[in-house]
């Protein structure tokens, strides 16, 4: 039988040795497309947008001088100016290995180098911290993050916590913090070490007690670093005797042995003396105590507009308003009439919040329904328009609308809202705005209105849809959602996730001290980070809304929402993902992916990547995060075991889930824990998509129909 040949159009589609055609831009592209991998032959490290090593290895050009061997036979660090000179104790490392001294103006890295700009002394606010004989901190620190945040997230400050609870040494805790958040002097603005001594004592007493679990000191902390604490060029830290050795993160029992604070209370003697299972009641904690769940709570957060009880008693009999005003999410009182009146008169917006609503009867017709004065009104039908059905459904959140029907009322007493006789001229954005009351509806009829759903989480241009364990490079197109969160000068920051054509989600982090939109730009439709797609697109950032509660401080409500300059052109590559409901919840294994452009050390990989995930249930996750509060805000994931060597997300990255029908549905944010940040194979913690869904529809609608 004779083998059917392909004609392949060479100028557009390479022809596999089985005779299969694919695009020409899938030819050494680092995935191997043919079975006979003829794709990835003899492709030269240019093609790929990389960097030849002298033994032939290709590495991404960013690699180049960055102090690291990443070619085997170490040929990316010859050459490279500043590398014969080693970097003095308390100098700055650029990108390409030149050492700056301090921080006096007169010398400063190539502005195109983002790796360490001139740093000064900022205020200590790790929590774990808080609690040492000085106030002021220097980044980078001594494991190498960049920030107090990152240091916050990092397994370290997992590590020394947990370890304190041994009793190992008594001066570990300062020790920690001296290479966690490391003393800024004032006058130089320069990190001044621990002393050697400290180091050894600490690795010695404490090293064997890592061991019996299985894990190991930090690589990082290299004593031999440090100087001898007599040395004559160089001060370095040494514990008083009154140093303290529960960090503010302990509770210090009776005994004296330091116990971590989230293990007061939770029924389990620590103690030798039981004393953090003593004087537990909240009144006695000076919390406040939700009636029905008993939940203890932060005096901070009653009456704070978010309820935090089951049964948001918390949030209950915040403010007594009079008779003719009603009460805002806030709690503030605001006039009856000026309820849904198109002006925000609540801080927070809510007195115009669902004003506009589609209302069910017996019949399964829904009928257009605006809320005014604390009274649903219906809406007449005269003059009625599409246009005008249009920004109903647009304000109800919605797509265009499927059918607008005309429907007689029988009700004779019924009270209408009818167009104001100048409508067409009216520079109002919402419906409610345009809409009068009336004293009679002359057609006596009610509209009955159909939106339908807005198209999400479809990908056209996906060719592959197996499951792949571990990470991989991804394909153009498979994620259309995906995006990319730059700034000048530093390219990508984080990852991002497009929800609608003008609106983007990420984490909040990614903008702590840069809240200012005109710093930032979002970029679409892009694979490889080294190369410009032809699909690829770029908007400027209009507005950045961070999460009320969030706090750097602590890691929870990590959310933020972003509005772009202009929609998006809705293409096969780029396109927006589903939200869930607010009661869509992920059940304990469920397989789902996560993509970004990860990092490789410290180092971040230029082509997109994806990886399979297992959500796992919180109090599975508690149990990896001995001195993290897993919450509801939260989503816990893992890898499966020896499957992932780096980290496929990064961070205000998504978790997506498949729906039945092929449609995907953004469940989570990459937040923090994983491999990004953990040497021990643990679980990624991701911001519950779920849980701020109404919170995430608000901010859009404020912005979209309030803010002028």
């Amino acid at each position: 039988m004779s083998k059917t040949v392909v004609n392949c159009n060479l100028t557009k589609e390479h022809r596999c040795g089985d005779g299969r055609c694919i695009k020409i831009e899938w030819v050494c592209d680092g995935d191997h497309d043919c079975v006979d991998k003829s794709d990835e032959v003899n492709c030269s490290c240019h093609s790929q947008g990389l960097m030849e090593c002298g033994n032939g290895q290709c590495i991404p050009g960013s690699f180049q001088c960055d102090g690291d061997e990443d070619c085997k036979d170490g040929s990316d660090e010859e050459g490279c100016s500043g590398s014969q000179t080693p970097c003095q104790e308390g100098d700055q490392r650029c990108l390409y290995n030149s050492c700056l001294g301090s921080c006096d103006g007169s010398s400063l890295c190539d502005t195109n180098n983002n790796l360490n700009n001139c740093s000064q002394c900022e205020p200590i606010t790790l929590e774990l911290c808080m609690n040492l004989p000085y106030d002021y901190t220097y980044y980078p620190n001594y494991l190498g993050h960049r920030t107090q945040k990152e240091a916050s997230i990092s397994w370290e400050s997992s590590l020394f916590p947990a370890l304190v609870q041994t009793n190992c040494y008594k001066y570990l805790m300062f020790f920690a913090c001296t290479i966690l958040v490391p003393k800024c002097d004032m006058n130089t603005s320069q990190r001044i070490p621990p002393c050697r001594a400290l180091c050894e004592h600490s690795k010695e007493r404490c090293e064997s007690v890592l061991g019996i679990v299985g894990l190991q000191w930090p690589e990082d902390t290299d004593c031999n670093q440090f100087p001898e604490e007599n040395s004559d060029n160089q001060t370095c830290l040494m514990p008083n005797e009154d140093v303290e050795e529960c960090s503010p993160s302990h509770f210090k029992c009776g005994s004296g042995r330091c116990v971590l604070a989230s293990r007061r209370c939770n029924g389990e003697p620590d103690c030798d003396d039981d004393s953090d299972e003593e004087n537990c009641g909240c009144e006695e904690r000076n919390l406040w105590e939700c009636p029905t769940d008993k939940q203890c709570l932060q005096h901070t957060v009653i009456c704070d507009g978010f309820p935090d009880c089951s049964d948001h008693m918390d949030e209950k009999n915040c403010s007594f308003c009079q008779d003719d005003e009603l009460e805002c999410a806030n709690h503030e009182c605001v006039s009856r009439d000026q309820w849904c009146d198109g002006e925000a008169h609540c801080l927070d917006s809510s007195d115009e919040w669902d004003c506009v609503t589609l209302s069910k009867n017996v019949d399964s017709f829904s009928f257009l329904t605006v809320y005014r004065s604390a009274t649903e009104h219906l809406v007449c039908g005269d003059d009625w328009q599409e246009t005008l059905s249009q920004l109903a459904c647009k304000q109800m959140g919605l797509g265009e609308p499927s059918m607008t029907e005309l429907i007689q009322e029988q009700k004779q007493d019924q009270e209408w809202l009818i167009l104001h006789s100048n409508w067409r001229i009216f520079n109002g954005t919402t419906l409610h705005e345009l809409l009068v009351k009336g004293p009679s509806c002359h057609s006596r009829s009610k509209i009955s209105l159909l939106c339908s759903k807005q198209d999400c989480g479809r990908r056209p241009a996906a060719r592959m849809n197996k499951r792949i364990l571990g990470g991989r490079t991804s394909r153009p197109g498979r994620w259309p959602w995906q995006c990319s969160l730059q700034s000048e000068p530093s390219g990508h920051v984080c990852g991002c996730v497009l929800i609608a054509k003008k609106w983007v989600l990420t984490v909040a982090h990614c903008f702590e001290g840069r809240e200012t939109a005109a710093a930032w730009k979002v970029v679409f439709g892009i694979n490889n980070l080294d190369h410009p797609s032809s699909y690829m697109q770029t908007r400027l950032v209009k507005t950045i809304i961070l999460h009320p509660r969030y706090s750097r401080a602590v890691v929870d409500y990590d959310i933020s929402i972003v509005e772009l300059g202009e929609d998006i052109s809705e293409t096969s590559y780029v396109r927006p993902v589903c939200l869930p409901s607010m009661l869509q919840s992920l059940e304990p294994d469920t397989y789902c992916y996560i993509t970004g452009w990860g990092h490789m050390g410290h180092k971040m990989p230029f082509k997109l990547q994806e990886g399979e995930v297992r959500v796992i249930s919180l109090e599975q996750c508690q149990s990896y995060f001995d001195m993290k509060t897993i919450t509801t805000r939260m989503i816990c994931a893992g890898y499966e075991s020896g499957t992932v060597d780096s980290c496929m997300g990064d961070s205000g990255g998504p978790l997506v889930c498949e729906q039945p029908g092929g449609q995907w549905t953004l469940f989570g944010l990459t937040s923090w824990g994983s491999v990004c940040f953990s040497k021990v194979l643990g679980p990624g913690v991701y911001s519950n998509v779920s849980y701020f869904v109404e919170w995430i529809e608000r901010q859009i609608y404020i912005h979209t129909f309030l803010v002028k």
